[in-house]
């Protein structure tokens, strides 16, 4: 039977010597020091809204059952479960700044490099043919249409809106 749980100990936010030891690496190879480091703010974003949703639930406690002991036990239950699910990236907050660090460090091509890359340009005032706006005169003949409507009688005229045929 596996254990799906780490039980090493967990290096922390809080945890001086880890945070030394995290400098240490990030000399030595960054990739690795970056994805730790993006999996800790998980884990602290993660303690953080169990925190809130903890606070939010306060109200709903009766009061047999509050104490410091049960609070403080609450927030220790807490970081080691945010701890696990940010190393198993359970909410993809890491992932997502690891990538966001990694395309902020590289360079952004030029614009004159990507206008030629896109190749032909787009004009910013393409040419359009004048729209012919109505005149008074043109108003006052009032709405021609290509062919006359012959109608009838009114019954005749409201036909195509009533939906019957004759």
């Amino acid at each position: 039977m596996s254990n799906p749980i780490d039980t090493n100990a967990s290096k922390s936010y809080m945890d001086f010597s880890g945070l030394g030891e995290l400098r240490g690496k990030a000399q030595q190879n960054q990739d690795s020091a970056l994805k730790e480091s993006a999996q800790q703010f998980e884990g602290l974003f993660i303690q953080m809204m169990m925190k809130s949703m903890r606070e939010a639930n306060a109200p709903m406690k009766d009061e047999d059952n509050q104490s410091q002991a049960m609070e403080t036990f609450e927030g220790m239950f807490d970081k080691e479960v945010s701890l696990q699910m940010a190393k198993r990236g359970a909410m993809g907050v890491g992932a997502f700044m690891e990538r966001a660090v990694k395309q902020q460090g590289t360079p952004q091509p030029s614009t004159d490099a990507l206008l030629k890359a896109r190749g032909k340009g787009i004009a910013l005032n393409p040419k359009q043919e004048p729209v012919r706006l109505p005149t008074a005169a043109d108003l006052a003949k009032g709405l021609q249409l290509d062919q006359p409507m012959r109608i009838k009688s009114l019954k005749e005229f409201s036909l195509p809106f009533s939906g019957s045929t004759k």
